[in-house]
Order: structure tokens, then C-alpha cells, then sequence
């Protein structure tokens, strides 16, 4: 009994400010958490749903069809139409849940006590400003990364066996699925949490704060979908002997042309394309092949964790402006 007591004594738990931070967001922290989990369960069933009618219709073999193949395309489309319809409006929505992060958990974080002034009571209690700015900052973090983690697990399981049997009929890169799924949910939930944590602390208010969080973090989200195809070096391919981009089934295509006999890139000659004898037209003005950049599928994780990556040095560079403002100019 008393080995047992000292262990209970000795288990890890929140003290001090870190607890107080706690008590102060732990509600948002527990109704977030279970709208997750209620999330998890629901996208685990979908999931059993999807991967039973690939085995039962035999979609297995459909993988990388093209139009051409009538069957398959007819099944994968009927699939579609089944299952991916469903989970397309809950993948639009996830696009949001790194906003809501910033809005109701960051936004509020700093501005409430700096527009009441109980910080001030909070650091007459032998607590620096420093200490004080590192739990308001760290322990929402932490709950943003168990809360959004969840959510992305969920819709990562749920999107992906349909997403490999639909391929370009499902393309990866549109910003749904690709905003929904994997680590950077996560990324981009702390990044936005962040923000609109620096911003409560800059404007002091409340609603103004929420307010700047929602225009802002809207651009930064627009702004990395901008710079997404650029996080990692394309794949270039040459054809001759063909007028179609040489691009793989399901890539991310992001330039292309038409190529000279010699290989060299050339411009397109728009007028073939109304007439009769497209190909012929365009070897008849010195256009043999084509070429195309772009991101294969394999790009998919690789981009993820490079934009997850690219979300979290932002992260830091906003939490040392906010170490920054703290230190120098918080009264």
C-alpha cells in the first residue's frame, strides 16, 4: 500500500501555471476532443464500408485505368458516386478546423487577460512574463496537436483506400482531399493557433483579435496552397512522336509543351488545334513531341511533411515574435 501511494504522489502531473492554463481552456480542450473521436469511429466504419466494396466490385484491378477501359471506368464511377461523394463535403470542411483553432483558441488566449489586466496578477505571483507566455503558449499547443492529429488520422483513413482506387478521378493534389488529410492538418492548426495567439497579444481585444485571425490566417492558407507545388523539385519528362504531356497516371501536372525534333522546347501552335489533323498540323510546324512537369503521386506524403514542416518554422518564427513583444513592450 505505501509503494503504491508513492507511486500515485509520483505521477507526472500539471502544476502551477501549466494548470491554470488547463483549467482555463480545458472544456474547448474536451468538447474538441470528443467531436474528434466521434469523428475517428465514424471514418473507421466508412473506412470497412470502402475497403469491403473495392474487394466485393474487385476495383483492385481497375487501379490506374484510364477512361478507355470502359468497365472500369463505368465501376470506379459508380463507386465514386457510392462512397466518395459522401466524404467529399466533410474534406471541405476540414479546411476550416485550422481556423477554428486560431478564432475560439488562440484569438481569446492572451487578448481576454490583457483586456481584463489579470495577467498582471498572474505575474505578481513570482511568475516572469517569459514563464507566463511559454504555458499560455504551450499548453494549447499541445491540445491542438492531440485535437487535430485525431481529426487528420480520421479522414486519412477514411479518404485513403478510395483515394488510390479512384486515382484522377479523385486527384490528390486539389486542395480536398490534400488540405483534409496527413500531418499537415496538424501543421497548419498550430501554425493558426499561433497567429492568432501573437495577434490577441498585438490588438489587446478580444473580438478584434478573432477578427484579424480570421483574415489572416484565410491568407496564409491561400498563401501556402500558392507555394505547395514548389515545397519539393518536379519531375521533368521528354516524349517525341506524341502531342499528349507525358505525365503519369494521377500526377500533379504543373507545366508542359510541345518539343522541336531536336528536343528543345518550342512554343505551341494554337491554330492546330482547330484542324482536322491535329497531329499532322503540328509536325507540319516543327512540333514532334511534348514535355511535362510534374509531381507524381509518390510526391503526396513527401509534400505533406514539407509543408508541415514549412508550417512549423512559421509557428516558431510567430511564438519569437511573440517572446519578443513580451519581453519588451508588455506593461
Amino acid at each position: 500500500m505505501k509503494g503504491t501511494a508513492t507511486a500515485l504522489r509520483r505521477r507526472p502531473r500539471l502544476r502551477g501555471l501549466s494548470w491554470l492554463v488547463w483549467r482555463q481552456n480545458r472544456t474547448a480542450f474536451w468538447i474538441g476532443l470528443a467531436v474528434a473521436a466521434a469523428v475517428l469511429v465514424y471514418a473507421a466504419i466508412q473506412h470497412h464500408r470502402i475497403v469491403t466494396a473495392i474487394d466485393q466490385q474487385h476495383l483492385q484491378m481497375c487501379r490506374g485505368s484510364t477512361p478507355a477501359a470502359k468497365e472500369c471506368f463505368s465501376k470506379i464511377v459508380r463507386f465514386g458516386g457510392e462512397y466518395q461523394y459522401p466524404m467529399r463535403r466533410p474534406l471541405q470542411v476540414m479546411v476550416l478546423l485550422p481556423l477554428l483553432f486560431g478564432l475560439f483558441l488562440g484569438g481569446p488566449q492572451l487578448a481576454q487577460e490583457l483586456e481584463s489586466g489579470t495577467f498582471r496578477t498572474v505575474c505578481s505571483q513570482s511568475v516572469t512574463r517569459v514563464r507566463w507566455l511559454a504555458a499560455k503558449l504551450l499548453v494549447p499547443v499541445v491540445m491542438t496537436v492531440v485535437i487535430s492529429g485525431t481529426f487528420a488520422a480520421a479522414m486519412t483513413w477514411w479518404w485513403q483506400p478510395a483515394g488510390d482506387v479512384m486515382g484522377r478521378q479523385f486527384p490528390w493534389y486539389q486542395w480536398y482531399p490534400f488540405d483534409g488529410i496527413g500531418p499537415v492538418v496538424v501543421g497548419t492548426s498550430v501554425l493558426m493557433l499561433l497567429i492568432g495567439t501573437v495577434l490577441g497579444l498585438l490588438l489587446r481585444r478580444t473580438v478584434a483579435a478573432m477578427g484579424a485571425t480570421l483574415v489572416v490566417g484565410a491568407g496564409v492558407l491561400l498563401a501556402l496552397e500558392k507555394v505547395r507545388g514548389h515545397l519539393l523539385p518536379t519531375t521533368t519528362v521528354n516524349a517525341q512522336h506524341t502531342s499528349v504531356p507525358p505525365a503519369p497516371e494521377n500526377a500533379w501536372p504543373m507545366a508542359d509543351g510541345a518539343l522541336s525534333p531536336s528536343g528543345a522546347r518550342v512554343s505551341d501552335v494554337y491554330s492546330c488545334y482547330a484542324a482536322d489533323h491535329f497531329d499532322a498540323c503540328l509536325a507540319g510546324h516543327g512540333r514532334t513531341g511534348h514535355w511535362a512537369e510534374f509531381h507524381p503521386a509518390a510526391h503526396l506524403w513527401p509534400l505533406q511533411l514539407a509543408e508541415t514542416g514549412l508550417c512549423l518554422v512559421l509557428a516558431a518564427a510567430v511564438a519569437a515574435v511573440a517572446l519578443w513583444q513580451v519581453r519588451r513592450r508588455l506593461a
